[in-house]
């Protein structure tokens, strides 16, 4: 039962929030967080195809779009 955190500012309204999934729907699941300002919802995982033809996660998205990612463990 591995948790996972991510901390990220909306693009929408800036607001920075942070939260907790489990590291297996990050890994395996899909995983979408809304924001608790404007209730956009971020696509953080999708390993199931849903939203695209290939497994992405939000370091994948972050790569393509040229920003950086931040690990701490």
């Amino acid at each position: 039962k591995d948790k996972i955190m991510i901390g990220f500012t909306c693009k929408v309204c800036d607001e920075r929030s942070q939260h907790v999934m489990s590291k297996l729907s990050y890994t395996k699941g899909v995983v979408l967080i809304q924001c608790p300002k404007c209730e956009n919802r971020h696509l953080i995982a999708d390993n199931l195809g849903w939203f695209r033809d290939t497994k992405v996660n939000v370091e994948d998205l972050m790569k393509e779009n040229g920003e950086e990612v931040s690990r701490v463990v």
